[in-house]
């Protein structure tokens, strides 16, 4: 499936889900992708954006949130870039009144321009991953902001791919 199919299906995915859910929340986040362990070989660390949607309580007290995401990270290596395109939905608990917790499985897809032989060529890679996170929300005028630190692995037979956000955001 393309880019833009699975794109256009997680965006059909989320505005379904979430006026049957009641939506409570949607935010956008900026920050910075640090690639860790085999991903750190061939990509540097890059800024990422990520639209979520945070539902009413669906499972007992837990809201589901759906995340849809999008990382450049920077080149290194015999690699120029790569980019990674990330749709999760995850399980979210609240630690007190001010922290949160998510976790849980996503589909990603990883766009590595390379260079062969003086060449450029592309390797476009589907992954099943999940992914987990610790924030916190912090009063910003009459708005909700938050940080928040989420570790991504993507499932993969070979040379694991992973990396670690940092992103800061706003409720809407």
């Amino acid at each position: 499936m393309t880019r833009r199919g699975t794109l256009t299906l997680a965006s059909a995915a989320l505005l379904a889900l979430s006026g049957t859910a009641h939506a409570q929340r949607a935010s956008l986040a900026i920050g910075a992708a640090t690639p860790v362990g085999d991903l750190a070989n061939t990509a540097g660390t890059g800024p990422e954006i990520q639209l979520q949607v945070r539902t009413e309580p669906m499972i007992g007290v837990l809201p589901l949130r759906i995340d849809i995401g999008y990382a450049w990270l920077g080149a290194k290596g015999g690699a120029r870039s790569t980019s990674i395109s990330a749709q999760s939905i995850s399980v979210m608990g609240d630690i007190g009144t001010r922290f949160y917790w998510i976790a849980g499985p996503g589909f990603y897809q990883s766009n590595a321009t390379i260079n062969i032989a003086g060449h450029n060529a592309s390797d476009q890679r589907d992954y099943f991953g999940a992914q987990a996170a610790l924030g916190m929300d912090i009063p910003v005028f009459r708005w909700t902001g938050f940080v928040e630190i989420a570790a991504v692995r993507l499932f993969s037979p070979a040379p694991t791919p992973m990396y670690v956000p940092l992103r800061f955001g706003i409720r809407l």
